[in-house]
């Protein structure tokens, strides 16, 4: 996993860098902006090379003004636009930097004194645009002319970010105001938390680790966090091994509780979802009548029907939970079950007394909203929110979730336990640790994808993987089954089952680069090796 760091946790590294290493401001902040030339030069190679970077005033236009020096030494013909409306105002290691840009042929122009027209018309001609405009430490919403810049930079035709598109907080993810959509950020020594959380992340595009002088763990070691980026890797650590003479109950067994008049596929989906991620026996426990309807699609899955007239659960599915309770590793409730007055209480009745491990989803949350304040906090249930059930629950609005999913994710986690919440770049967290899921599509966004992923996340559970472990590996496997999907067919018409079917693909390639060492290949038909999707 990588480790995401915060802005005060990255201005604390530099000054560590800085007082134990003996490097001076100067010789980081030229690293960085060398290091930013030279993957502008990588992306400008079919370019006619104009280059326009955009400073603001602190030490983050410090770094683009490096930058312009070097690419300058490279042949692009370089402008720069600085937000201060005189150059004096420079300081430090940025105004030093200024200077040497203007000795060696740099162009400087002042943002103030240009009409909207000409600004648009500099945009327009440059072949890529550098926003150095605002650092990691910057918080709020962007104002006067450097939010006049954002919006210009917006309108070009590639955009490299510098440390974090100006507008974005490095340290949550949140964006206040106008903020720079860029193709590529090359951020400094660290991961910054805010590339990677929603929103952020959909303005930050390809991120790349900027090479300062120093290996990229040397002044993390001091500073802890515990946040920490979910990827290929850690799904490969994680992925449980399945020995040769493995049988189908040392796999675990998982039930989903569901299924209503309304919602009879759901719990198929979950449980599609559980087997396709290797599981060893699923059970639906499910109304009678809805099991009559729906029980025969899915014949790998057995089938619990609870006796009743009704076409919804209600505490009578209490008898059906006992009667097969010391064969259930895993208890998925929720999937379709309905929000009728009988459902809640069984739902809010199993989160009090049974002492076995559980997912709740869906309607499952729903119930949980209306008695919060009832319920106490449990380590060994896994609640998978998206945003709008995240807010039913904290008692807030889905656009304040939306904005800090970071913290959303943080309260759900110590006022209930695990979370994951969902969403692109979905958030895993029990309040002691939290990780980010690197991987999404919008091929997921389909109904059933969610069912789907409650089902994946009891498989991994049932493992012997700890929650936050199981709910990240299963995320992240989902995730990459929706870009599958995407690559395949595209982001349109996907189904839910087709999810599942893809989860299966995916955890294939990665115990392939698991057994081989290998990553991303895996055995095709023809028993030869074949690139993965990803």
């Amino acid at each position: 996993m990588i480790p995401l760091y915060t802005a005060e946790m990255a201005k604390k590294i530099d000054k560590t860098l800085m007082e134990d290493f003996s490097l001076p401001g100067t010789v980081l902040m030229e690293n960085a902006g060398r290091s930013v030339a030279s993957h502008v030069s990588e992306l400008m190679k079919d370019k006619n090379g104009k280059v326009l970077i955009c400073a603001g005033p602190g030490n983050n236009g410090g770094d683009g003004f490096v930058a312009g020096r070097h690419l300058l030494n490279y042949g692009y013909e370089v402008k720069l636009i600085t937000s201060l409306p005189m150059f004096e105002l420079y300081k430090g290691d940025a105004l030093i930097n200024a200077n040497a840009f203007i000795k060696v042929g740099g162009n400087i122009c002042f943002s103030n004194e240009l009409s909207d027209l000409k600004l648009e018309k500099m945009i327009k001609d440059a072949d890529l645009c550098i926003d150095a405009l605002l650092g990691v430490g910057f918080k709020g919403a962007p104002q006067g002319e450097i939010a006049r810049l954002i919006e210009a930079i917006n309108k070009a035709a590639l955009v490299v970010s510098i440390d974090v598109p100006s507008g974005v907080d490095s340290s949550s993810g949140r964006v206040p105001g106008v903020a720079v959509k860029a193709d590529v950020t090359v951020t400094m020594h660290l991961h910054k938390i805010g590339l990677y959380v929603a929103p952020g992340c959909t303005y930050a595009g390809k991120v790349l680790l900027a090479d300062i002088g120093v290996p990229p763990m040397l002044g993390a070691l001091t500073y802890n966090t515990n946040c920490f980026l979910w990827n290929e890797e850690s799904s490969i650590d994680a992925l449980p091994n399945r020995p040769l003479d493995i049988h189908k109950g040392n796999r675990g067994s998982v039930a989903i509780l569901g299924g209503s008049d309304l919602y009879r596929g759901a719990p198929l989906l979950a449980s599609m979802g559980a087997l396709r991620a290797g599981a060893g026996i699923v059970y639906m426990i499910l109304p009678e009548k809805v099991y009559e309807q729906t029980g025969q699609f899915l014949p790998e899955a057995i089938g619990v029907p609870v006796r009743s007239d009704e076409y919804f659960l209600t505490t009578k599915a209490l008898d059906a939970v006992s009667a097969i309770e010391d064969r259930i590793d895993v208890l998925i409730v929720g999937p379709g079950m309905g929000r009728r007055e009988e459902t809640v209480d069984l739902v809010v009745k199993l989160w009090q007394e049974y002492p076995k491990n559980m997912i709740y989803d869906a309607d499952g949350l729903y119930a949980l909203s209306l008695n919060s304040a009832a319920l106490d906090r449990r380590d060994n249930v896994i609640l998978t929110p998206h945003e709008g059930e995240a807010g039913r629950l904290l008692d807030c609005c889905a656009s304040r979730v939306h904005e800090n999913r970071l913290e959303a994710t943080e309260r759900l986690s110590l006022k209930y336990g695990p979370v994951v919440l969902k969403g692109f770049h979905s958030i895993i967290g029990d309040g002691l640790r939290y990780l980010v899921c690197n991987a999404g599509s919008p091929a997921l966004s389909v109904p059933g994808s969610g069912d789907v992923l409650s089902g994946v996340i009891g498989a991994l559970y049932v493992s012997g993987l700890d929650p936050v472990d199981s709910a990240g590996l299963a995320v992240w496997l989902h995730a990459k089954a929706g870009e599958n999907l995407s690559c395949l067919e595209g982001v349109d018409g996907s189904l839910a089952r087709e999810i599942a079917d893809q989860v299966r693909f995916v955890m294939g390639d990665i115990r392939y680069a698991k057994e081989k060492n290998r990553l991303g290949r895996r055995v095709g038909k023809d028993g030869k090796d074949t690139p993965a999707w990803f």
